[in-house]
């Protein structure tokens, strides 16, 4: 009986893996089982991009253990633009060495660049002098902010 559970198991995983795919267990030999380490191509399929969808219910999660919470708050725009303008605007400005965090955030159809977690708008504008040395255009923006949680 035994016997026949594992080949019944051994013929599902090869009927649900393409013909492309092997399966490796540590070595370099290919198998086809219910449970492995890793699933790789075997053929060259060129570049590509991931996308991960992750529920917010895991994204809250993971902010929580990293000891930040969300609150509403503001920040600075300094730059607004295409998306690839938008990131060579944020390589510029973290080149700068400025201590404030840099945000992309989409403002459809374009980007925006902001920055700075200030949870009061007397904390803002303490540090927007400072900002506008660099960005004379820069302007304060309302928005959810991330804070460290004191423990």
């Amino acid at each position: 009986m035994k016997i026949l559970f594992v080949a019944f198991i051994l013929i599902s995983c090869t009927a649900l893996l393409p013909s492309s795919v092997s399966a490796t267990f540590g070595s370099n030999t290919p198998h086809t089982s219910a449970v492995c380490d890793t699933i790789t191509p075997t053929r060259s399929t060129g570049a590509g991009d991931v996308q991960i969808v992750v529920d917010s219910s895991i994204t809250k999660l993971e902010k929580s253990m990293r000891g930040f919470r969300d609150i509403k708050g503001f920040r600075v725009q300094i730059y607004l633009g295409t998306a690839e303008a938008v990131k060579n605007e944020r390589n510029k400005y973290l080149a700068l060495g400025l201590p404030y965090s840099a945000y992309m955030k989409q403002v459809v159809p374009e980007y925006s660049l902001v920055i700075g977690d200030f949870a009061t708008r007397m904390e803002l504008e303490k540090h927007l002098q400072t900002i506008h040395q660099h960005y004379p255009k820069a302007f304060a923006v309302n928005d959810m902010i991330e804070i460290k949680i004191q423990k």
